[in-house]
């Protein structure tokens, strides 16, 4: 994968993150998908669904210059965009907006068809081959990972019935760990046979979802609250698997083997604790607090396992190095982010990756206190929290370590028997 160095295609990129996640302030971003009660709500949210999937289309179109992409934002991008701003009366009167929001949707869209326009006479001609590939991607891969996760909401049938309710451990949830295995698995077998170039393409759309699924958040909590998070404080992605989302892009377009491989060694046993033990309230599987948890945490899991897997993030105990002080440094960051989002917050503690309060029912939070202006925390908890961080990370890699030295026996076996054109040992 080559990154362009075009200044204007970067330039393009910065300015559409910036537009997007601003405008994803905006509760009617997330809003306009539970009030479907009009066939104008209707085609004006599938508008601006379409229009949205240009926050994968359009970076990897300016960044990757991929032809499909390309296409997309032409004839997809474009002209929902432009067709969309025929229904803003309808939008903004779905929840009364403030000035900073009419000037972050305004220019949300203007930069989103300035950058259409600009792929229109900077990209090359496309031949029925490379659409029909755009339209596949587009259907099976961009369309359903913008999907609006709060779309069920509306039905209130939907949010009750008792088949569909979520509780630990229950048959729901380990439905959702096994899809989970088996999107990491079926990721592989997809990746496998592809050139590197095309599995970081892949891997960066998968990891731009993401991002996308957790900007929008931001609009669901204006109104709602999203499991214990509270307003726009709570989502912040200040947590362990939020702030592995945020930086999942940058790690696959870095092609960084220290980036990928020690965001693997925190991501992965990241998701599979928030996976084990889940705290989406009494809901049905329906319900946003599940659905966007379901989809998050298994992508996050698969998408950096991959980084391993399929891209150049194999770890090392160089990585084990660096996480030694990493990871001290972010404990020490959340102690007073966390207190800033208190004093700022009017007495709300979002807890930030639990460095003020302990998930666990013991007060290890409360041990010899020490206070430094506004910013109270207990160096022994946060040490406890750093060494628990660190372990889960030593056993990630050991995991990692016994498994690779499993596999390889067996994928030079299958090398061999296909070079001598007989079938390989079952």
């Amino acid at each position: 994968m080559k990154l362009t160095k075009k200044w204007q295609n970067i330039l393009l990129t910065i300015l559409l993150a910036v537009s997007f996640i601003w405008n994803a302030f905006s509760a009617n971003v997330m809003e306009q998908f539970v009030h479907l009660n009009s066939l104008r709500n209707i085609f004006g949210a599938l508008l601006r669904w379409l229009s949205m999937t240009g926050f994968l289309i359009l970076p990897a179109a300016l960044l990757l210059e991929d032809s499909r992409c390309v296409v997309l934002a032409r004839f997809v991008v474009f002209p929902a965009t432009l067709l969309g701003l025929l229904f803003t009366q309808f939008f903004f009167a779905i929840h009364s907006p403030t000035l900073p929001e009419v000037i972050a949707y305004a220019f949300y869209n203007s930069i989103t068809l300035i950058a259409c326009t600009y792929l229109f006479f900077a990209g090359a001609g496309a031949d029925r081959k490379i659409v029909r590939q755009a339209l596949l991607l587009f259907c099976l891969l961009v369309l359903p990972a913008t999907f609006p996760l709060n779309i069920f909401m509306q039905r209130p049938s939907l949010m009750s019935h008792k088949q569909f309710g979520f509780v630990r451990f229950g048959g729901w949830h380990f439905l959702f760990i096994l899809l989970g295995v088996f999107t990491t698995i079926a990721l592989y077998y997809f990746l496998r046979n592809k050139l590197k170039k095309e599995r970081y393409f892949y891997l960066f759309l998968l990891s731009l979802a993401l991002f996308f699924q957790l900007a929008v958040r931001f609009s669901f909590v204006r109104l709602q609250d999203y499991q214990d998070a509270k307003g726009i404080i709570g989502a912040l992605p200040f947590y362990v698997c939020s702030f592995g989302i945020a930086l999942l892009p940058f790690a696959v377009l870095s092609r960084s083997n220290l980036f990928q491989g020690m965001l693997f060694l925190v991501n992965c046993p990241g998701a599979i604790i928030a996976f084990v033990w889940p705290n989406t309230g009494p809901v049905t599987i329906f319900h946003y607090n599940v659905t966007y948890f379901a989809l998050s945490h298994i992508f996050l899991f698969a998408v950096t396992a991959h980084l391993a897997i399929s891209l150049d993030g194999a770890p090392s105990g160089r990585h084990l190095l660096h996480l030694t002080y990493s990871i001290a440094i972010y404990y020490v960051a959340m102690v007073f982010l966390n207190a800033a989002a208190i004093a700022r917050g009017n007495g709300y503690n979002p807890n930030f990756s639990f460095v003020s309060i302990s998930p666990l029912p013991l007060p290890l939070h409360s041990l010899w206190l020490v206070k430094i202006g506004h910013v109270k925390f207990s160096p022994v908890y946060i040490t406890t929290l750093c060494v628990v961080q660190f372990a889960l990370c030593l056993v990630t890699f050991a995991m990692y370590r016994i498994l690779s030295h499993l596999c390889d026996p067996m994928r030079k076996m299958k090398k061999t028997a296909s070079a001598k054109n007989i079938p390989p040992m079952q």
